[in-house]
């Protein structure tokens, strides 16, 4: 019994041991795998080389690896058979030439062809005889059914004619990649270029989302190299989204149209659906600030890549550089993991056959006669369980044979080249972030923005308390101010998002801290650029010029006074006002005078009456003037040129004048006078009754702080030495200001924006300094210039503008006018021209009565016995005495009149004259007496020529006639005996009278307390008159005459009873 059970452990032991030997056999043995490949001579991705010369690598890749690096059960061998295929071949050829392969070359699997109309041909073949058919084609997909559920269910349910595996990402998992990601960029308007007719097979749950608008969406197709209608169309559009769904050589066409057509910049987007990006020579495109945005399935510095790219220049027998690593496709990679996967799936049905063991037999099939093989669709059915991580990543297939459960690279082009920014999964979808240093531009990214909440650059639309919004969630929607405007035209015109932080600290200094730490992206807001923070971060060029100003409550308006209707003019113009008053009197009375015209005979009905009167009196002149001043005229108007143009002229200055003070006073009764008790920065440092100070840590401080002038210097060491003029914000100086003594120094847009809406406050002077708000970037950052672009362009555009008056004075509740006008004297610049003028027509005036007199002396000159010059000299004594009369008697008559009335005239009259002037001498003790002797020496209709004239003009005057009528009666006598004699004339002529002595009046004058000590002598003028003539002007003698009976003593040293003047002593010479 014993030895039995001996024997049989023996036996099992044996058993046993063979078994494992067998096991052990199993694995080192190496299994010979025949498969064929089918391709044509319109394969995808033959542009650089041909797919059977692809498919032959991925042959010799896998045998050079071992099965370890494979992790494979047993060692496979795989030797191909490669059928050439001409696409134009009609179909039946086609099948003829598959069956042929498959049946004489014993194939245990069929690849390719990558040509979608030759695939059905030998996909079907290869479904007949069971035969499973392997390929790598983008385009050999069936479009997708946007309708469709996708769940699991439905991917688990295998379409029973299906024997084919496709390694190329499955449609439907690109479709849902190219949709999130456009969904990530917010893409609502854009455009699609395709090229083949069986194209958007990967974009059909774009092209059907609800969430678009269809309108929006332009699909055009690229059907020649040369064709640049379809970026025309977007141009035309305005669209600057584009979609690139072309193999490579026609992506390649379009960027380089795109690039000569300008539309490569930071200002267009596209997105290309080829796995190959790579592979493109982007030089020309990556400093252009180009956004390209596409998927890839591998990254080239992956080992298992560079070890793949080895093998490939070691077929190719090439040498290793960055030209010939581009002929390393995606199309390389997949058919490298398609061969891989066909070994992974024949392990899996090595395994499964020796567990049942069964050998495994090659196929012995014909088209013929429907034999198939029979382990086919077992090799089919392994496909869908394996899974393992080949070079294009983790490949797995679905039930109906498609690639699944693989990851994408998102890959955008920057500076430095394609850069990986995200991944996309089906599970998780797109996520990516394009970020400065990734995308060489902004397009689509996203920007973190500090700021700090101050009005009217960042508010809370709501009105709660800012401490407490802080510290909330919140969106950039619950933001509003100049600086968010600012923010979205640039995000506009530079095609980025952002995202609203603002600084919890309300500090200026900490907002730095978040840009020199890139904590975040840009600082957008009131942020003034000076030193000390450019050494820290880069500013781009203003975008607001501002300065430092002084807050100061507005005072109250002063109480009008009770000469304030002398405001309108100042102190000067009303002292050069009077003073021209008073000059033009003097200038006018002075020329009316000297004028020959302006002496007019106040009786013009009397042409005898022989006394001219003036009436450009010295009261007459200032009332003149005065009335003229005050547009009420006067009764005296003057005659001569020279006077009319002193009155033309002062009417023009009185008119420009009154004009100017009537416009200015009805300013200064309309405008209230406000008086403050600063008006500069200067007065505010003489002072210490007003406290005054700045932000603590903000830019102010630190302009007084390192400032060099004395005032300024003056006003810190005061703000220092008392620390509570420093406030923590704005906000709290403005409330210092309102309800204290208080002067805030804060910026100017500050100030503006709060006077616009506190009417109790206002700007006290002008600018301090001049300086601008700029947008913050980390130091460095190489898109300050395009920012600063934008900002300047905004300028030129007037959108600041336009948002600086929205915010500052759209919102504003006072008003500027009241505030800002204040009505000024007028001075000597505003009205000092009329001065000018007043004074060129005075002296123009007084060179036309100078030459007036002259013209008229001239005329007269021969019956006068002085020079011109001496009578000019005469009339401006008489015109400047103080007590002279305005009138004077008419020394020579020239009228039409005169001589006719003097043609009556008899000689006897002249003896009258010499009766009236006896009896002035009889009476001269009396002053009626004296008057009544004036007032009867009239010939006929004459008035007296010594009427209602003092003595000495009476005197004057009566010298005067006796001259003129001396001369007279010398010129009748002459007549006379012209007439009368002139028959006889030899008579008259021999017989004519002798010149005879025409006494001459001789005058004297004596002081009051002197008595008569000259005497008058006679001077005898030769005549040509009679005996008769003669006789009749003789003035009666005195004894003072040496006992000459004619000679007359008119004053004999009396003196008038009026004044008590003595009369002067007239003589007969």
């Amino acid at each position: 019994m014993l030895i039995l059970l001996v024997v049989y452990l023996w036996d099992l032991l044996i058993i046993i041991t063979t078994a494992v030997a067998g096991q052990q056999h199993l694995h080192t043995q190496t299994f010979d795998i025949t498969v064929g490949g089918v391709f044509t001579d319109r394969d995808e991705g033959t542009e650089t080389q041909s797919m059977e010369n692809i498919f032959k690598y991925a042959i010799f890749h896998y045998n050079r690896l071992a099965k370890e690096a494979h992790n494979l059960q047993f060692k496979i061998r795989m030797k191909e058979e490669t059928l050439s295929l001409i696409a134009a071949e009609s179909a039946v050829q086609t099948v003829h030439d598959v069956c042929s392969l498959v049946h004489q070359r014993y194939v245990q699997g069929i690849f390719g062809p990558p040509y979608p109309e030759l695939a059905t041909l030998v996909h079907s073949v290869c479904y007949h005889v069971d035969v499973p058919f392997i390929n790598v084609c983008s385009s050999c997909y069936d479009v997708e059914n946007p309708d469709e559920e996708n769940n699991d269910y439905i991917e688990q349910i295998p379409r029973p004619d299906s024997m084919s595996i496709n390694l190329y990402p499955s449609n439907q998992d690109l479709n849902i990649a190219f949709h999130n990601l456009t969904h990530k960029l917010q893409w609502t308007k854009f455009l699609i270029i395709y090229d083949i007719d069986s194209g958007l097979t990967r974009l059909q749950r774009l092209l059907n989302d609800p969430g678009v608008n269809q309108s929006d969406i332009l699909v055009r197709q690229f059907t020649h190299y040369k064709d640049r209608s379809v970026l025309i169309d977007a141009i035309g559009r305005d669209i600057n989204n584009i979609i690139l769904d072309l193999n490579d050589v026609n992506t390649r066409t379009v960027l380089k149209m795109a690039l000569q057509m300008g539309m490569i910049n930071s200002n267009y987007h596209y997105i290309l659906t080829t796995l190959n990006i790579d592979t493109f020579d982007l030089e020309d495109y990556r400093y252009n600030y180009v956004n390209l945005t596409a998927y890839r399935l591998f990254n080239r510095r992956d080992p298992r890549i560079l070890q793949a790219m080895q093998s490939f220049f070691a077929f190719k027998t090439m040498s290793n550089n960055e030209v010939n690593s581009r002929l390393f496709t995606t199309s390389v990679a997949l058919w490298a993991d398609a061969v891989l996967a066909y070994a992974y799936a024949y392990d899996r049905l090595i395994a499964s056959q020796l567990r049942l063991g069964v050998e495994i037999m090659r196929p012995n099939v014909s088209c013929t006669d429907g034999r198939g093989w029979p382990l086919g669709i077992e090799l089919h059915s392994k496909f869908h369980e394996i899974s393992f991580d080949g070079i294009t990543g983790k490949v797995k297939f679905t039930s109906n044979g498609e690639r699944t459960g693989f990851e994408l690279d998102v890959v955008h082009l920057s500076e430095a080249g394609v850069t990986k920014v995200g991944t996309w999964t089906r599970e998780k979808g797109a996520n990516f972030t394009l970020t400065p240093i990734a995308r060489g531009g902004l397009f689509n990214s996203t920007l973190i923005v500090t700021t700090i909440v101050e009005a009217p650059y960042v508010m809370f639309k709501n009105n709660q308390n800012i401490s407490d919004l802080l510290h909330q969630n919140y969106t950039n929607n619950d933001f509003e101010g100049f600086c968010v405007d600012l923010l979205e035209e640039m995000s506009r015109a530079l095609k980025f998002r952002y995202k609203i932080k603002p600084i919890t600290t309300l500090r200026y200094d900490d907002m730095v801290d978040e840009v020199r730490l890139k904590k975040a992206d840009l600082a957008v807001a009131p942020l003034t650029i000076n030193y000390a923070r450019e050494k820290q971060i880069d500013f781009t060029k203003p975008f607001l010029s501002l300065g430092i100003a002084i807050l100061f409550k507005l005072p109250k308006p002063e109480k009008p006074g009770l000469f304030s209707f002398l405001s309108p003019l100042s102190l000067e113009i009303w002292i050069y006002t009077f003073a021209a008053v008073f000059t033009v009197s003097f200038i006018l009375l002075l020329i009316a005078r000297c004028s020959p015209d302006e002496w007019r005979n106040p009786y013009p009905c009397d042409t005898e009456y022989d006394i001219l009167e003036n009436r450009f009196t010295v009261s007459n002149t200032l009332w003149f003037s005065i009335g003229t001043l005050m547009q009420q005229g006067s009764d005296v108007s003057p005659s001569a040129i020279s006077t009319r143009l002193v009155s033309g002229i002062w009417w023009f200055f009185t008119l420009i004048l009154i004009s100017s003070y009537t416009a200015n006073l009805a300013a200064f009764l309309t405008v209230e006078k406000l008086v403050n008790p600063i008006e500069s920065a200067e007065d505010l440092a003489k002072q210490t009754k007003i406290k005054y100070g700045v932000v603590s840590g903000g830019s102010t401080e630190q302009f007084f702080r390192e400032s060099s002038i004395p005032t300024y210097q003056t006003m810190w060491n005061y703000m220092n030495s008392y620390p509570d003029a420093f406030v923590g914000k704005n906000q709290e100086g403005i409330d210092r200001v309102k309800d204290e003594s208080y002067a805030f120094l804060m910026e100017s847009t500050s100030i503006e924006y709060t006077v616009q809406r506190e009417c109790n406050l206002t700007q006290i002077g002008g600018l301090l300094d001049n300086k601008g708000y700029g947008i913050g970037l980390p130091e460095g950052s190489p898109y300050r210039e395009r920012f600063s672009e934008i900002i300047l362009d905004l300028q030129e555009k007037g959108i600041i503008q336009k948002s600086y008056n929205k915010w500052w004075k759209g919102k504003g509740t006072c008003s500027s006018e009241k505030k800002d006008s204040k009505a000024n004297p007028l001075g000597l610049t505003n009205v000092g021209g009329i001065f000018v003028v007043l004074l060129g027509g005075v002296c123009l005036s007084l060179l036309v009565a100078i030459l007036e007199f002259l013209w008229h002396a001239r005329k007269n000159h021969e019956n006068r016995r002085h020079s011109v010059w001496w009578e000019l000299v005469k009339e401006l004594r008489f015109s400047i005495q103080c007590g002279a009369s305005n009138r004077k008697a008419l020394i020579a008559r020239r009228c039409s009149q005169c001589s006719g009335d003097n043609e009556g005239i008899e000689l006897n009259e002249l003896r009258q004259q010499n009766q009236l002037i006896n009896r002035l001498h009889s009476n001269r003790s009396s002053l009626s007496g004296a008057t009544n002797l004036s007032s009867t020496l009239q010939v006929q209709k004459r008035r007296a020529t010594t009427e209602h004239t003092s003595e000495i003009d009476k005197f004057d005057t009566l010298l005067m006639l006796a001259a003129e009528r001396t001369n007279y009666l010398d010129q009748r006598r002459k007549r006379y005996f012209h007439e009368s004699h002139n028959e006889q004339k030899h008579h008259h002529l021999s017989a004519s009278p002798q010149r005879k002595d025409i006494p001459l009046v001789l005058v004297e004058k004596y002081g009051s307390n002197e008595q008569p000590t000259s005497r008058s002598h006679q001077v005898h003028f030769s005549t040509n008159g009679d005996s008769s003539a003669r006789s009749s002007f003789q003035f009666p003698n005195t004894e003072d005459d040496d006992g000459d009976p004619n000679a007359a003593d008119i004053s004999s040293g009396s003196t008038s009873s009026v004044n008590g003047r003595p009369l002067p002593r007239v003589s007969r010479l």
